[in-house]
């Protein structure tokens, strides 16, 4: 066996056999999921490459006896949490147990260290228990600082439920006005939409992760906002105003090209508002939406810290049920 890692970009010849380890491991593991499309991680591999962004990022492909058999990507984020880097390595099913995985990680901790990183980050998705990625990381020494659920939401919802649930929600909040949009958030929405970006790095679950808070402001809500839409995804967005001020908001993700499956992401109340109901509320209005305009989604995805207890009540009322664990790990260089 002859093996070399290469620096890749998105242009290049073995890209699309670099986005195929990607889609053969995310089979393996998630066979009834659509893994992401090569499109998909163009566009994201543009975006790090790109000029003038929050976040860079490099690309390295293992390829043994001229197949690439490894994938990895190593992101940095510029605007904070320069001392941490986040890792994605995946292996191809077929070339697993070989000590690629070990090689790939090595080349990244390098990158990493060269960055003037001081430590690295990486997710596991855990669909059942003695999954390859917490065995591997295991293996390496990597800390386990978080573990979530991930909850799916069979579509279409129960509608008796749903309509509960928002009656309900409803009259807990009705001094807050419900807003909806599509892709991009409203000008006058855009700063408030940005300090919440940034309270979620702070006021939702990070158990022990090397992580500090974000920095975001308007300019960074739409670079965010412009690649979704460069990697085919569509948002739909729900947010709870007051006083001419947005307080909460929720977005749920669709892959247009594939977009059976959607994936819940951030949903957030600041402090001083919570305890309304809010985001029940907001949540049911992305549902409504999503089953107006997007009939072919079937599935929705989630992700909570079994801490979160306020967001877990608000995605069991709502029918989510567990399926399988996500971790988050580390390690100092």
């Amino acid at each position: 066996m002859t093996s070399r890692i290469v620096d890749l970009r998105p242009d290049d010849d073995l890209f699309p056999a670099w986005c195929a380890v990607w889609s053969a491991t995310q089979r393996a593991e998630r066979p009834d999921d659509p893994p992401q499309t090569p499109a998909d991680h163009a566009a994201l591999g543009r975006e790090l490459l790109a000029s003038g962004g929050s976040r860079t990022g490099v690309h390295r492909a293992l390829v043994v006896d001229g197949a690439v058999a490894g994938a990895m990507r190593l992101i940095l984020s510029l605007r904070d949490n320069t001392s941490v880097a986040t890792l994605d390595l995946a292996v191809h099913p077929d070339h697993r147990r070989r000590g690629l995985g070990s090689e790939l990680l090595r080349e990244a901790l390098r990158l990493a260290a060269t960055a003037g990183r001081t430590s690295v980050i990486a997710d596991v998705d855990e669909p059942v228990p003695d999954n390859p990625g917490r065995a591997f990381a295991v293996r390496h020494g990597w800390t386990c600082d978080l573990v979530e659920t991930r909850r799916v939401l069979l579509l279409p919802p129960d509608e008796e439920r749903l309509a509960v649930l928002e009656a309900e929600a409803a009259g807990a909040g009705a001094d807050y006005r419900l807003v909806t949009w599509r892709d991009r958030t409203p000008d006058a929405l855009l700063e408030d939409r940005a300090l919440l970006a940034r309270r979620m790095t702070t006021d939702m679950p990070q158990g022990d992760l090397p992580v500090e808070e974000e920095d975001w402001d308007g300019r960074r809500i739409r670079e965010s906002e412009a690649t979704s839409l460069a990697r085919g995804r569509t948002v739909l967005s729900a947010g709870a105003v007051r006083d001419g001020r947005l307080v909460g908001c929720t977005d749920l993700q669709i892959p247009l090209a594939q977009p059976e499956l959607a994936q819940q992401s951030g949903t957030l109340v600041l402090r001083g508002h919570r305890g309304h109901r809010l985001g029940a509320r907001m949540k049911a209005a992305v549902l409504r939406d999503l089953a107006a305009g997007f009939p072919a989604v079937r599935r929705i995805t989630t992700y909570n810290s079994d801490g979160n207890r306020p967001m877990v009540a608000v995605n069991d009322a709502l029918g989510f049920r567990p399926a399988g664990r996500f971790s988050a790990w580390s390690t100092r260089l």
